[in-house]
């Protein structure tokens, strides 16, 4: 079936979600995938199509789950195929992958298998970021959570170097903190991304943190005074992460 035909098809009802009786066979994880569902299914789920025919649901226990337009099978032979597919992705991903997170396929009312990926949702990147640029009366506080901020999107962006292009192109907003402490990726993993920049040199890694924290810096500058905030920066010992504070020190002069 084309995509275009599969959107079509996908489009005329609401898609069929992961119940109590979906077979463990159409989990991963087995056992903690139906854990997750068991919690998901406690409210009411509500699926919006977006605009790029991916199905998204946003549940009230900061669950997210989507399906894109592509993964919806004609048979089950191409479900089983799908969650295998999804499974090896996720194994070579899983450092950046929260364990808060699994894959389950749902039968369509049309003898149609859907594909779902469903993560919870932590505080993001950007949420911290935001937090971080708002400590006017704290500027040691606001340097060096920000500064801290940078150095996890840097790691993050460091780690994709070694994975294949499999994650969206990674954002303030698709990175969150889980209960460890660690960075992970909130958005989906997927073997059709085109459209994927991973930098692989200094300088593309140096050019991608620029980008990703000028707008935020910008919008803050206006609330701060910029001397006071370079000279809490210059007060941080970045050690290997110095370049990082030559980055937003270089921001915040602009």
């Amino acid at each position: 079936m084309s995509q275009k035909n599969t959107h079509v098809l996908c489009a005329k009802h609401l898609p069929e979600f992961p119940d109590e009786e979906t077979s463990a066979q159409w989990i991963w994880p087995s056992f903690a995938g139906s854990d997750i569902l068991d919690e998901l299914l406690k409210y009411a789920l509500r699926p919006r199509l977006q605009a790029d025919g991916t199905w998204v649901i946003n549940a009230k226990n900061d669950w997210h789950c989507f399906s894109k337009s592509h993964w919806l099978y004609t048979d089950a032979e191409q479900a089983r195929d799908a969650l295998r597919a999804n499974m090896r992705m996720h194994l070579q991903c899983s450092p950046i992958l929260s364990e808060n997170r699994c894959v389950a396929i749902a039968c369509e009312i049309n003898e149609t298998w859907r594909l779902w990926q469903i993560v919870h949702r932590e505080p993001t990147l950007a949420d911290d970021l935001a937090k971080a640029l708002g400590y006017y009366e704290q500027l040691d506080k606001l340097a060096l959570e920000t500064f801290r901020c940078a150095t996890r999107y840097a790691d993050a962006l460091e780690q994709a170097m070694r994975y294949p292009p499999l994650l969206n192109n990674l954002s303030l907003d698709n990175l969150g903190m889980d209960a460890s402490i660690q960075v992970t990726y909130l958005d989906c993993v997927d073997d059709a991304h085109s459209d994927i920049i991973q930098p692989t040199t200094v300088e593309a890694l140096v050019e991608a943190i620029e980008q990703t924290f000028a707008d935020p810096i910008a919008k803050a500058i206006e609330y701060l005074d910029v001397v006071a905030v370079i000279n809490e920066f210059e007060q941080i010992d970045g050690f290997e992460q110095q370049y990082l504070l030559d980055i937003l020190i270089k921001l915040l002069r602009q």
